[in-house]
């Protein structure tokens, strides 16, 4: 017979662990509901720990400053979807493929998650936070490409920040309705166009079906 475990006593390690852990959580859920509702600039600590059930004091314990909490979120949110996005990738070996999927499938985010893209595009186009978490697979996408010579750019970091800069720029779009379905596609095409791909060819890549995510990585 399988001897019976003894309760943890209150503020045992494990439980004050689960317990922060469940704050440090609500936070960041506040956070996102609430940047997304109206941008960080017009969102207070005060309000953050409000929605998120919790004493003001007890934001300091998880975050020095908003600022910190939003690196958190955005680390959080955007490394995520970074791994959702390469899993699709998986097995292609042309940059200018692995660029198409890599836009439409945050393009297509828009329409799945669209507090999430609101999150996003409630932040700065040049914000550090975003250009951290996403510039170093799309600067590596690029300068595989323009090794391979598929990709023909005067400046490598301009190129990236003006397909970075479309990208949100279309994402706002969709969400305000002022966009088709076929945005994704359409975005992709342009982007590859803009790296100096054959247009026939840019539009051939950006329509083709998108590698379904593998199914242990669906909803997240």
């Amino acid at each position: 017979m399988t001897p019976r475990l003894a309760p943890e006593p209150p503020g045992s390690p494990d439980r004050n662990a689960r317990r922060r852990a469940r704050t440090r959580a609500a936070l960041l859920g506040a956070a996102r509901h609430l940047f997304a509702e109206r941008g960080p600039e017009q969102t207070t600590i005060a309000e953050i720990a409000e929605r998120a059930d919790t004493a003001i004091g007890s934001f300091y314990n998880y975050f020095r400053t908003k600022e910190d909490l939003l690196a958190a979120l955005l680390e959080e949110t955007l490394s995520a979807q970074n791994r959702l996005m390469d899993s699709r990738r998986t097995g292609i070996t042309d940059a200018a493929e692995a660029i198409s999927v890599a836009h439409r499938h945050f393009v297509g985010l828009t329409l799945a998650q669209p507090e999430w893209a609101w999150l996003l595009v409630r932040l700065d186009v040049t914000h550090h936070l975003i250009d951290r978490a996403l510039a170093a697979t799309a600067m590596s996408d690029l300068g595989a490409g323009i090794r391979s010579g598929r990709f023909r750019v005067a400046s490598p970091e301009l190129a990236l920040r003006a397909s970075g800069g479309a990208m949100l720029a279309v994402m706002h779009a969709l969400l305000r309705g002022e966009l088709g379905p076929e945005a994704d596609s359409e975005h992709a095409e342009g982007v590859l166009r803009s790296f100096g791909l054959d247009p026939e060819e840019a539009a051939e890549i950006a329509r083709r079906p998108m590698p379904a995510q593998p199914e242990q990585e669906r909803g997240g």
